[in-house]
């Protein structure tokens, strides 16, 4: 009998192993992985599942088989059998899951000592949440930009902190997340490795329109990357041109409906045919002029159903006069 419960065991500790193994060489449950931190947390993800996979069979296959072989057989009213206990058993059920936990500390702790180590020169990209919606600006290159580009395998250090209120800046397919709050700094370093369009979310409860507060992280090569600094840095000779322009560098994407722009944001009005009925808004207002109080005294005109404090209410010192000019006309002419 005794020869029996061995053989179990060990046919358990095999059929363990092997199901421990295909999960965690098989089963994904997280995001496309698109930069090299993620990479080094999905494989220490996949290291715990697969040792769970093991525990978890092993501990349910022991139990079923102490349910089945030690089961009150029919017509047996006797009492069982007094156990004592058995030293050598405690002693390996304590040890082994001691050692398993230790073995899973330090991994765990060299993965994320790895993840979160500094890189050498990175390029840095200075995250501003507000309520909502994101702001990306790239101090080495002078620019801002609602959308987050990004050249693929060049290490990025974000800088990330709120105007408003705590924000979480999660970046699904990076497998990173970091809060964003009021008057503090927070960093970490990321190395895109795929090239691809891939959400940005806040991951904090930030208020009625944290579900809106979305957009995206860009990732190219370091040429389409350069492309796209290019065309940033220097506005088109056409207006039309230049205000579409203008309208995503300040993040107005983010938050309102513009088709000509591509913007489909929730949290602000939409925008749509906003010049041919802007002039009629307010009484001795033109179009334009209604436009750019709008821009530069967010509280001046509330739309109804709409709250307040959602626009930002610094435009007016980040805006130059001569890209607020070619904004205003390019909404004017929507």
């Amino acid at each position: 009998m005794k020869g029996r419960a061995v053989l179990v065991v060990s046919i358990l500790f095999v059929v363990a192993l092997v199901c421990g193994y295909l999960v965690a060489a098989n089963v994904n449950l997280l995001p496309e992985v698109a930069s090299t931190r993620g990479e080094l947390m999905q494989r220490l993800f996949n290291y715990l599942l697969g040792a769970a996979t093991v525990v978890f069979v092993l501990v349910e296959g022991l139990l079923a088989y102490s349910v089945l072989r030690f089961r009150r057989r029919p017509g047996d009213d006797g009492e069982g059998a007094a156990i004592h206990g058995n030293t050598g058993l405690e002693v390996f059920w304590t040890a082994i899951p001691a050692l398993l936990v230790v073995v899973i500390a330090v991994y765990s702790f060299r993965t994320l000592s790895a993840g979160e180590a500094a890189s050498e020169r990175p390029m840095v990209v200075e995250v501003i949440g507000r309520q909502f919606a994101w702001e990306f600006r790239y101090p080495e290159q002078g620019l801002t930009s609602s959308d987050l580009h990004l050249p693929v395998g060049t290490p990025v250090r974000f800088e990330i902190t709120s105007e408003d209120v705590i924000h979480s800046f999660w970046v699904p397919n990076f497998l990173a997340k970091r809060d964003a709050t009021p008057g503090q700094v927070s960093e970490f370093d990321v190395t895109p490795s795929e090239v691809g369009v891939f959400p940005v979310r806040c991951a904090e409860l930030c208020g009625p329109g944290h579900a809106a507060m979305v957009s995206q992280v860009i990732v190219e090569s370091p040429e389409a990357f350069e492309a796209w600094i290019e065309r940033m840095a220097n506005l088109p000779s056409d207006p039309t041109e230049a205000g579409r322009l203008l309208f995503g560098r300040y993040g107005c994407t983010g938050c309102h409906v513009l088709a000509d722009a591509g913007a489909s944001g929730l949290v602000g009005p939409s925008l749509e045919g906003l010049g041919a009925r802007a002039g009629e808004t307010v009484p001795g207002l033109d179009a334009e002029a209604y436009l750019r109080q709008s821009i530069l005294e967010p509280k001046a005109h509330i739309v109804p159903t709409f709250l307040e404090n959602i626009m930002p209410a610094d435009f007016a010192s980040r805006i130059p006069p001569q890209e607020l000019d070619l904004l205003v006309t390019y909404l004017a002419g929507r």
